[in-house]
């Protein structure tokens, strides 16, 4: 049976740069109860396949387990902008590259438990280096993986990170790696 909580109120409690948070009190089966949605633009995730077949990814400090992580290039959408438009831009300001394919792989939810936040995936192809234009608080290297590497390293628990996962297996089992 699915039952589906009407909110009774709505507000927001935070506000920064990247998300917001906003509280609502919902009718639920067993009465009242609250729930903290962050609510964020979305973001594109790219699978960058040079002509030599190899991946592009980036290395960069997460603050949040105090340590660099392995991952695929990405980025945050813009409000309104279209998530093609912004693997197009993400991958250029991040990497340097530009593509001259960018196909749509999958969509997911990355927490809906507790966030609105969309993620689409994109395999990118037809790769012409460039130069980075990275934010002012960014810092990342970008290197070149076998994908066979990337495999073993998911397998070994040492890619950590949700979207790349998702990324490479998908990209393998649909052929595209």
């Amino acid at each position: 049976m699915i039952f589906e909580e009407k909110t009774i109120s709505s507000e927001v409690v935070y506000e920064g740069p990247v998300f917001r948070v906003r509280k609502h009190k919902v009718e639920t089966r067993g009465g009242e109860s609250t729930r903290d949605i962050v609510e964020h633009s979305g973001g594109s995730i790219m699978v960058a396949v040079t002509d030599e077949g190899k991946v592009l990814m980036v290395r960069q400090y997460r603050k949040a387990f105090e340590k660099a992580l392995l991952e695929l290039p990405a980025g945050k959408r813009d409000p309104g902008e279209v998530p093609e438009v912004t693997a197009a831009r993400e991958l250029s300001e991040e990497t340097g590259y530009t593509a001259s394919s960018v196909k749509p792989l999958v969509s997911f939810y990355p927490t809906c438990g507790y966030s609105n936040e969309d993620l689409y995936i994109y395999i990118c192809r037809g790769l012409t280096p460039g130069k980075t234009h990275w934010d002012d608080t960014e810092c990342l290297d970008v290197l070149e993986y076998d994908v066979d590497e990337l495999m073993d390293m998911i397998m070994r628990n040492e890619i950590k990170d949700s979207k790349t996962i998702i990324g490479l297996l998908y990209a393998r089992q649909a052929g595209e790696l």
